[in-house]
């Protein structure tokens, strides 16, 4: 018989798809957390008629937040970003009872017992949280979830629906199967956190290869860095294992004609081979920071997004407490790294890189 719903018998691999795209996984997600975590499936009608009311204000003031909703809900509200001038919780705390919260022209509204949202605030919500998001694939992404064709038989299944011109709803039957796997807002706590670790470690990378930029350009391309990690491994001097491997380097590192016990010689070469050895412990980090994220992900990954889910919620393995134990050694590696870039400045390098290339000017002219 031809189903005509979405089932997790009939549809799970359809559903496993569907969370792998990251585009259309976190609007799925998010509105599914604003329904059961914010509003919890409308089941609390003391909840839902508090909200109304500091909806229907000209002017909420951080107190009609305090008064009419609970604290979690006020927690959740900031975490999602639906307070516009409100950042944290921290920030919310800080200001007086006075402060007019700004919800924006549209936010989260409730009509005849369902929950829909602006395409606007659904993206900014996603959009906080992993900034890798763009407009365009959010809007291609809503367009794919009101339509989605079944793997099963000729029915179309819509995830979400459009209501209105720009408001959308998360269907039933997605929000009931994912109900069944648990925790879903703790799941994404935890993939924000290790996005959040992985976009810090690229500001890091990107500077400490905008430096060895200066130094020499075609030391941060992929087939050089190749090399260099195989001088690394090996404990090889890179520089000369670079020339052995006949890789063309500028004029800068061909010695024989300066003097290399010089100064300036001696801490530009020794403030290359910091940078090199610094990205390639960066590139370590980011290589097991890749295996973590197997965990949900990736080419390699272990675990559709609905087994991890399942995983994090019952901390099955122990899976929680790995990733948690996991980002605390990464994360202090990843400090010892920036204080030590910390002490790089781009003047100075250009700087020493400029003291330099006297140097060799004058070898070559004596």
């Amino acid at each position: 018989m031809e189903h005509k719903s979405l089932t997790l018998e009939h549809d799970k691999n359809l559903i496993d798809k569907i969370l792998e795209d990251i585009n259309t996984r976190y609007i799925i997600l998010f509105l599914y957390i604003v329904r059961n975590d914010l509003f919890k499936d409308l089941s609390d009608t003391g909840l839902v008629e508090s909200y109304e009311r500091v909806l229907i204000l000209e002017d909420i003031y951080k107190s009609n937040m305090n008064n009419f909703l609970d604290k979690y809900f006020v927690e959740t509200y900031i975490d999602l970003g639906l307070i516009k001038n409100i950042r944290s919780l921290r920030e919310f705390e800080q200001k007086a009872d006075d402060f007019i919260l700004k919800l924006g022209e549209e936010t989260v509204t409730i009509e005849k017992n369902t929950i829909s949202m602006p395409d606007d605030t659904l993206f900014l919500m996603v959009h906080k949280k992993f900034k890798s998001l763009n407009r365009r694939n959010f809007n291609l992404a809503l367009t794919r979830l009101k339509s989605v064709r079944c793997e099963k038989s000729n029915i179309i299944h819509s995830l979400i629906f459009e209501i209105g011109e720009h408001d959308y709803v998360l269907s039933d039957d997605i929000y009931y199967i994912l109900d069944q796997y648990g925790n879903i807002y703790q799941a994404i706590k935890i993939e924000v956190t290790i996005e959040g670790f992985h976009q810090r470690l690229v500001e890091i990378k990107e500077k400490i290869e905008n430096y060895i930029e200066v130094f020499e350009p075609k030391l941060n391309s992929k087939a050089v860095f190749k090399k260099i990690k195989s001088a690394i491994e090996q404990s090889k001097d890179v520089i000369q294992y670079l020339k052995d491997e006949n890789v063309e380097l500028s004029d800068k590192f061909s010695f024989g004609r300066i003097d290399t016990s010089e100064e300036i010689f001696t801490k530009w070469k020794s403030q290359l081979v910091s940078l090199i050895e610094l990205r390639d412990k960066i590139e370590q980090i980011d290589g097991r920071l890749i295996e973590l994220k197997s965990y949900y992900t990736g080419k390699n990954k272990i675990n559709s997004y609905l087994e991890f889910i399942e995983m994090v919620s019952f901390n099955e393995d122990k899976i929680v407490d790995k990733i948690q134990t996991l980002l605390i050694e990464l994360r202090k590696e990843l400090v010892m790294i920036n204080e030590v870039i910390s002490k790089f400045t781009m003047k100075e390098v250009k700087l020493l890189n400029l003291d330099y290339e006297r140097l060799i000017i004058l070898g070559n002219d004596d």
